[in-house]
């Protein structure tokens, strides 16, 4: 019963992390959990060296080591995307940017409603960052559609 012990030595909250979210340093996150429960147990052994590697590897990609193998296993059964947060990562780089166009939209549409507040008319430029806002919640939509689908 190895692969229990080395998981409960994990300092954790008690909380799974199933947002997708980076579990703090020192912790690590279970794979999503499901109800009712998943029922079949598979049990396998590994000599030192090999649950070295399989524990440093679960620690790069912030998962405990059960976690780790059910992802690792059912990704190569073509079940799911490999256990790595480089593409977390890279959708957290994905969603800042965007964050940032938004708010950037956001003080177009103030600057906007203070010119049509003043003037009367909308400024000229208002069809474009309108259209440019759009497209940004688009890609946003999108980028949660990539996360809500991994989560699942």
């Amino acid at each position: 019963m190895n692969e229990h012990k080395s998981e409960s030595a994990a300092p954790s909250s008690g909380h799974a992390a199933d947002d997708g979210a980076e579990a703090p340093p020192g912790s690590a996150r279970h794979r999503r959990h499901h109800f009712p429960a998943r029922n079949h147990v598979v049990k396998v052994r590994y000599d030192d060296r090999e649950h070295a590697a399989l524990v440093a590897a679960a620690e790069r990609a912030g998962l405990t080591v059960a976690g780790f193998l059910a992802g690792a296993s059912l990704s190569v059964a073509g079940e799911g995307p490999p256990p790595s947060q480089a593409a977390d990562r890279e959708l957290l780089g994905e969603l800042l940017r965007l964050r940032l166009a938004i708010r950037r939209y956001a003080v177009n549409v103030n600057q906007a409603v203070a010119a049509l507040n003043s003037t009367g008319e909308a400024p000229l430029w208002l069809s474009r960052a309108v259209a440019g806002a759009h497209q940004a919640v688009l890609s946003a939509d999108a980028a949660t559609r990539r996360v809500t689908g991994r989560a699942g």
